[in-house]
């Protein structure tokens, strides 16, 4: 077996780790230097970067966010004062990149889906609710390739899906592929979830046909728009779709796409729209995601730091992670 599993590379970027009272999240996680032996028993959470954009609709540099996010590390502290949560009590190990191929997304998608397959084969002595894997994309088609790796590890369990998301991403893989226009779609014909176990919460405007709410209406997908959301409440709302999950499901895998915030907090993502999330109202249900015994596995995608703007976005983007890792510690 390759670095540690075939279908990854060494992580592109990794901060050489100061010995401090006061580390910085550089220092804090840990990178797979390729030791023969680890002790994953000792690991909480594994972080993967899933570098791949070639399979985005709209024009995408996603395949950078891995790289932008790592070299963010150094800027953020493992304490959450919010939450007087200090993060540094959670072992995190970044394992590295999914190999991909510069012109076969077809087969950069099957490097994913191994990829996550690895994962849980060559952890199976580890709990998946104490082994939770962070997937740092690349766009949202990677999300159809790591949960059919889940549950082609998993065979029996039910897997739930909570999407923040601007979009639907229902669209016809006749006329898209597995694109990240169609990752939920594509998990459903494939028979990996049911629609009825999928909540897409930050639907708004004018961003989504009235053929796809169609769609997932047939296919009875619990999706909220903002506007619903926020008269409900965010924690509210999100708390109401896990309760919903949890009875119906064995896993729920969180997916992020970074285009449910509105432009002005995130002008660095391929998709970028107006009236949509503020960052604290992300943050704020990331954090209750993160908490919830039965979130087993999230990504974080569409994010393009080649468009971004003084790092708002990708800075956006390590808050989420660490929002996420926040409510993994408070977890009772």
């Amino acid at each position: 077996m390759t670095y540690p599993y075939p279908q990854l590379n060494r992580p592109s970027f990794h901060w050489g780790r100061q010995r401090s009272t006061e580390p910085k999240v550089s220092d804090w996680i840990e990178t797979f230097e390729g030791q023969d032996e680890i002790d994953f028993q000792a690991v909480d959470v594994t972080v993967l970067g899933v570098p791949l954009s070639r399979s985005s609709i709209s024009a995408s540099g996603a395949s950078e966010t891995p790289l932008a996010m790592r070299q963010l590390w150094k800027s953020f502290n493992p304490y959450h004062i919010e939450y007087d949560t200090d993060l540094t009590s959670l072992s995190v190990l970044d394992l590295g990149d999914v190999k991909q191929h510069v012109t076969d997304i077809s087969l950069s998608h099957q490097y994913i889906k191994e990829a996550m397959i690895s994962m849980r084969k060559y952890h199976p002595h580890t709990l998946p609710i104490m082994l939770v894997p962070i997937m740092l994309g690349g766009d949202h088609s990677i999300t159809a390739m790591l949960v059919k790796g889940w549950k082609a590890s998993h065979p029996e369990q039910r897997i739930g899906i909570l999407q923040f998301d601007t979009h639907f991403d229902l669209r016809s893989l006749e006329d898209n592929g597995p694109s990240n226009g169609t990752p939920i779609r594509n998990l459903i014909e494939s028979g990996t979830i049911e629609g009825k176990n999928v909540w897409n919460i930050g639907l708004h405007g004018f961003y989504n046909s009235k053929s796809l709410k169609e769609y997932a209406d047939t296919h009875k997908v619990n999706y909220v728009t903002l506007l619903q959301a926020r008269k409900t409440g965010i924690s509210n709302t999100v708390e109401k779709a896990l309760d919903d999950l949890a009875k119906k499901v064995d896993a729920i895998y969180l997916t992020v796409d970074m285009d449910v915030l509105d432009i002005a907090y995130a002008p660095g993502v391929p998709a970028g729209t107006t009236g949509g999330m503020r960052t604290d109202e992300l943050f704020e249900a990331i954090y209750i995601a993160g908490s919830h015994p039965l979130v087993q596995a999230m990504d974080i995608v569409c994010l393009d730091p080649l468009r971004d703007k003084l790092g708002m976005t990708i800075k956006a983007g390590v808050h989420v992670f660490l929002n996420f890792l926040t409510g993994f510690a408070n977890r009772k």
